[in-house]
């Protein structure tokens, strides 16, 4: 993706839904770099709902660059190295995002 539009229509397919569990999980994503933009996203047993901007009480929240976000999307970064490296920030529920990451089995 090289726009804010096809990251919000790509990243859900990656996202593992049933880590939310019963409950919406509210994930919001702000960037900086090349795309200075935010989106957010709600998950939750139904699937992933994308939208554009801010959300008022998220469950986590990821700052980051665009471009190195996209190489992690793509495996050209390691995203745990990345965090590691303070290349990006996390706040919230950090073990959830890593449920939310994983693999879907």
């Amino acid at each position: 993706p090289d726009s804010l539009e096809e990251f919000m229509w790509v990243f859900p397919f990656g996202l593992n839904a049933g880590a939310a569990g019963d409950r919406k999980v509210s994930l919001q994503i702000n960037f900086s770099g090349k795309v200075k933009d935010s989106c957010h996203f709600t998950v939750g047993a139904g699937g992933v709902e994308a939208k554009q901007g801010a959300c008022p009480n998220p469950d986590i929240t990821i700052e980051t660059p665009f471009d190195l976000w996209m190489d992690i999307m793509t495996r050209k970064a390691d995203g745990q190295r990345m965090f590691m490296e303070q290349k990006y920030t996390v706040a919230g529920d950090l073990p959830l995002m890593v449920q939310l990451f994983q693999q879907k089995e």
